[in-house]
């Protein structure tokens, strides 16, 4: 994680290895993913809503 100056978030680094991935999916088993993510803008006025339950899960691979 690197922050501003003035201590706010802009960039968060992650990686995870795939593990119990669906059939479909086989070939990336066991491989390695970087999610490399930057934050801008902050201060800036957003409106953040929640999805549409139609379209979220909570089931969890493995």
């Amino acid at each position: 994680m690197t922050l501003t100056s003035a201590g706010l978030v802009s960039k968060l680094w992650s990686s995870f290895t795939a593990k119990g991935v669906p059939n479909d999916y086989s070939e990336y088993e066991s491989s390695t993913f970087i999610v490399d993510t930057r934050y801008t803008g902050w201060g800036s006025k957003v409106s953040v809503k929640a999805p549409n339950p139609k379209t979220v899960t909570d089931k969890q691979f493995g």
